[in-house]
């Protein structure tokens, strides 16, 4: 067992963060009583796939409700492998999406510096629409 400072220490992750982890679900601590959380070893390899998947672009509510290994409380940090496959894909095309969306952000950007630099007067700019 080892305290939150400990287990920050060996993750490189704020205490802050390991509280909110735990306080989300995604990390089940012990109380002392004094009641100083107690996590477990394994709790190192739980706060680095936290890391992981937060990396991966997943958002903490993400990870919590689609991640095998972290529902329902569970203490194994086995996933199945089409799972996981699953969930990567949901992201994929999140992300996909998301491109998607920013092109075309980039796009009208591109046009309106375009007509912007047809305009030789001083006056008021006038954006296309």
């Amino acid at each position: 067992m080892m305290r939150i400072g400990l287990l920050a220490k060996a993750t490189g992750v704020s205490v802050r963060a390991i509280r909110h982890y735990d306080g989300l679900g995604l990390l089940i601590s012990a109380r002392e009583d004094n009641r100083y959380r107690l996590f477990q070893a394994e709790d190192v390899e739980r706060v680095r796939m936290i890391q992981l998947f937060l990396q991966a672009g997943f958002k903490l509510d993400e990870i919590r409700e689609r991640v095998p290994c972290f529902r329902y409380g569970s203490t194994s940090l086995d996933a199945p492998a089409e799972e996981v496959r699953a969930l990567y894909t949901l992201k994929i095309a999140d992300v996909s999406a998301q491109i998607a969306v920013l092109q075309r952000l980039r796009d009208k950007l591109i046009a309106e510096v375009a007509h912007l630099d047809t305009q030789t007067h001083h006056g008021p700019i006038r954006l296309k629409t």
